[in-house]
């Protein structure tokens, strides 16, 4: 279910070394007469032609279930989801179905079979240097077309429409309720901002003035203003997180074939100066007047690990789901193929808002250098400090609307505690309308509005950054290092939790022990009883008796607790009686043991449907308590139109009454629920480079060129896993116990914890418990670790004019993330993932270039969303 993925973007320096064209090749320089003195004038252009393929299957590894099998949680095993705690096998289906556990990031994998050609490319750069004495300009421009990207149909093996919807409608044979669990293979053109950002685009890269003033002493001031780069630090292969930050990265630009290194940052409108306080000492400063975003790969093309985040909102939909439904972008498919429906007409698709993106002010930077030149034979060391706005993205949620289960989410102002209160505030249930010949679809009341919850991408502000780095030479290699440390840099919380965060005003209070029971008398309390044997007495008819009189107002305070139900069977589950296809579930509230000893205090109530949890129980959150809060006890957001289209759904049904007590979806709001903790963080990196002429190698290299470099990354306050989980990739089920009853052991890892106690919450069911929402535990080995390393080396042999004006050039980059998972977004390291490039240049002269390359992805396990994508590549560069 996670929505973002974390980006290997670190590697595109990597290949620094790499891509840069060996040789000069021949420009055009023109002078232009002014006055008495001239304007000089250099014009460089490139021509790169190229393409790239897959050499891979997709693996079933990293494509959603449904997207897999489209039926894995249809039929009894109705939506994954289970209504008894004994109910174990709709958990059980999902979780034993091959496949991720959201099918938020495969769109990509799904477009481009083995053999397919990735890229299609002609790309044009072009820049310009004009000089008139001490001052000049310089531009620059890049302009590619993708054949291959541009007209691109998008496939999707599970997709529900409009235009088939119907198709795929079911009618429950219990409830007599239309419903919908899967969709169809669907292609679309692609479009939008995805087809802009790999199908073709004209960019304007740099666009400045520079030059230099006189001071004293014979000292310059040099300067620029307007667009461009600043390349601070010593990190050479692992950019993210290093000292260089003033300007993001582009990824789809690095994944290009052919990019050359200053092609893969973002030139930003800024001034920077650079003068000489004193002898063998450089100060340089800058200031930013625009902010842009690090550009992550498109959502659906090839090298994309989300489909959710894409720059300009390129999608504004996200899936809240663990990969058992059909992709429903437009929220078309409620009510749900579950017996869950009759409380509820939500869908499982959310609004993605507008980005928050940073002011443009307050980003700016200061270093000083000083070369010591009788140390070491001489050695530079620098000393920096920046503030900046992120430039990677954070997801960010609003809570849903209140249950109507719940006190702030009925007219009447209780909470629901048995049946009769629930139906007493949930007038107008799709269940009851089903039984009245009502539009189901369009209830008003809704104990689970899942798709209310909103999706918010932001971009934290005031990150301040300080650095050291030194650089020297000793037996023979050039060495270089610094540390970056960052005492308020964001962290991402898993969005799992997040999410699970922003479903707790939903279903009812039953985690609370001393829940009140408060109910009106009179005419309304005496229909919701009338009502009450209606539901449970066609209950009873359907099941030959086996459902009697549920819990009705028992005395004290919480929930009355719930007596039998019935529901499907099937592997995992445990009823206490079979009738066929059917079974008798004991009653669901919480135990403490395998032997099924009861809890202190009754936590559930009954419903036809099955039983009703509290929120906390079925979601039970981390990051609430860790920032004070129980769980289930965050704030409801107020829905932004009265009755039943508060949901992220394009199929407006309904006349809408705009909320008068409706609240912005802004950082203000109470039911905000921010999406990152500020963390001291600390990024190493130490590397060395090492330049062997042919008289200094064996193998008859003209020239032989090796680079490596070391870094790690250290969170020294990283919170322990029970408390809090931050965001890595490969994690896509909940960090707490899942349904299948993995990790249902009662500790606080199982069921969250109590803000004040800090001991595990005391409604937390031992072993499986179909009444939760998360369907297998995740994977605890793959969460972040405090501290995480890796290395990169590269190393290139040149071999000139081998036949007469051709030369070769063969290289590799072997990249391994040794030990630890950094925290995302952007880390730079996952335990056990590799990387190996190689590619070989074939040059004629200085101005013609060919190039073939092969990329290994491995390692790392599910962790690692580019293992199934090897690609080879071929492009020829024209240089004048």
């Amino acid at each position: 279910m996670k929505l973002l993925a974390n980006r290997r973007i670190a590697s595109a320096v990597l290949a620094a070394a790499c891509v840069l064209p060996y040789g000069s090749a021949s420009a055009i320089s023109f002078t232009l007469p002014w006055g008495e003195e001239s304007i000089e004038g250099v014009l460089n252009s490139s021509v790169v032609i190229g393409a790239s393929m897959r050499m891979q299957d997709r693996s079933t590894d990293y494509l959603g279930k449904a997207n897999i099998n489209p039926d894995v949680c249809g039929g009894p095993n109705q939506a994954c989801q289970g209504l008894f705690r004994d109910q174990g096998h709709p958990a059980f289906a999902l979780a034993a179905a091959p496949g991720q556990f959201s099918p938020n990031y495969d769109d990509g994998n799904w477009n481009y079979d083995k053999h397919d050609l990735t890229s299609g490319l002609l790309k044009i750069t072009q820049d310009l240097t004009l000089t008139w004495g001490n001052y000049g300009i310089f531009a620059k421009g890049l302009y590619y077309h993708d054949w291959v990207n541009e007209d691109f149909e998008e496939y999707h093996p599970n997709l529900i429409t409009a235009e088939n919807r119907d198709e795929f409608a079911l009618r429950d044979p219990t409830l007599g309720i239309v419903q919908y669990g899967r969709g169809g293979p669907v292609s679309l053109p692609r479009s939008g901002e995805t087809l802009s950002q790999i199908g073709g685009e004209l960019q304007l890269q740099d666009a400045y003035l520079f030059g230099s003033v006189p001071l004293w002493d014979d000292k310059e001031l040099s300067f620029k203003i307007g667009r461009h780069l600043i390349n601070w630090g010593e990190s050479l292969l692992q950019a993210l997180n290093s000292l260089n930050q003033a300007n993001p990265v582009n990824a789809n630009n690095f994944y290009r074939v052919g990019y050359l290194v200053e092609e893969i940052f973002t030139p930003i409108s800024m001034i920077s100066i650079g003068f000489e306080p004193f002898d063998s000492a450089s100060l340089e400063a800058f200031y930013q007047f625009e902010w842009q975003p690090l550009e992550a790969p498109a959502p659906g093309s090839m090298m994309a690990v989300s489909d959710v985040v894409g720059v300009d909102n390129a999608v504004d939909y996200a899936y809240v789901q663990f990969g058992g439904s059909a992709e429903d972008p437009a929220g078309l498919m409620y009510p749900l193929y579950t017996p869950l429906s009759g409380v509820t007409n939500t869908s499982l698709t959310i609004e993605r808002l507008a980005d928050l993106e940073p002011r443009t002010s307050g980003q700016y930077g200061l270093s000083l250098k000083y070369y010591a030149e009788t140390l070491n034979n001489g050695t530079e060391f620098g000393v920096y400090a920046m503030s900046y706005h992120s430039r990677l993205p954070y997801a960010s949620f609003f809570s849903t609307v209140a249950s109507c289960g719940r006190r702030e989410g009925n007219a009447l102002g209780i909470d629901a505690y048995d049946p009769v209160s629930f139906l007493l505030v949930c007038p107008d249930l799709p269940l009851i309308r089903s039984l009245t010949g009502g539009d189901v679809a369009n209830a008003t009341s809704n104990a689970v509005p899942l798709d209310t919850v909103k999706l918010l991408v932001e971009y934290p502000e005031d990150i301040h950054l300080f650095g050291l780095s030194f650089a020297t030479t000793a037996l023979g290699w050039s060495f270089q290092g610094e540390v970056a440390w960052r005492p308020n840099a964001p962290l991402q919380v898993d969005t799992e939790d997040l999410i699970f965060a922003a479903f707790g005003p939903t279903l009812s209070r039953c985690h609370d022990p001393d829940l009140p029971r408060l109910l009106p008398t009179g005419d309304a309390l005496n229909g919701a009883l009338g009502l009450v044997d209606t539901i449970f007495g066609l209950a009873s008819q359907l099941t030959g008796g086996v459902i009697g009189v549920p819990n009705v107002l028992p005395a004290g305070a919480g929930c009355a607790g719930t007596t039998v139900g019935v529901g499907a069977v099937g592997p995992g589950s445990s009823p206490t009686l079979s009738l066929g296809s059917l079974g008798v579930y004991a009653p669901s509230d919480y135990v403490v043991d395998a032997t099924g000893t009861p809890g202190a205090f009754t936590d559930t109530f009954d419903l036809a449907i099955g039983h009703a949890p509290g929120s906390a129980r079925s979601f039970p959150a981390f990051v609430t308590p860790y920032r004070g809060i129980e769980a289930g006890e965050n704030a409801a957001c107020e829905p932004r139109y009265l009755g039943s289209q508060n949901r992220y759904s394009r199929d407006q049904t309904t006349d809408l009454k705009p909320n008068p007590d409706f609240v912005p979806y802004d950082r203000s709001n109470p039911c905000y629920i921010r999406g990152y903790e500020r963390m001291d963080t600390f990024q190493f990196n130490l590397g060395g480079t090492q330049v062997l002429g042919a008289s200094d190698n064996p193998i008859g290299a003209d020239q032989i060129l090796f680079v490596f470099e070391v870094g790690a990354t250290w969170v020294p306050d990283l919170p322990d896993l029970d408390e809090l989980q931050f965001e890595a990739a490969g994690t896509y089920a909940h960090a707490s116990a899942g349904a299948d009853g993995t990790g249902a052991d009662r500790s606080r890892q199982a069921c969250s914890y109590d803000p004040v106690t800090k001991l595990p919450r005391e409604s937390c069911s031992f072993g499986v418990d179909g009444l939760r929402f998360n369907p297998s535990q995740a994977n605890l080995d793959l969460y972040p670790d405090p501290f995480s390393w890796g290395y990169v080396m590269i190393g290139i042999l040149r071999y000139e004019s081998v036949f007469p004006g051709i030369s070769f050039a063969p290289q590799f980059i072997w990249q391994h993330n040794v030990k630890g998972t950094a925290p995302g977004p952007g880390e730079n390291f996952i335990e056990g993932r590799k990387t190996m490039d190689l590619q070989v240049e074939t040059r004629y002269k200085s101005n013609l270039a060919f190039y073939l390359g092969y990329t290994w992805f491995t390692g790392g396990n599910e962790a690692n969303l580019q293992r199934d994508k090897d690609m080879a590549r071929a492009f020829v560069r024209v240089q004048f």
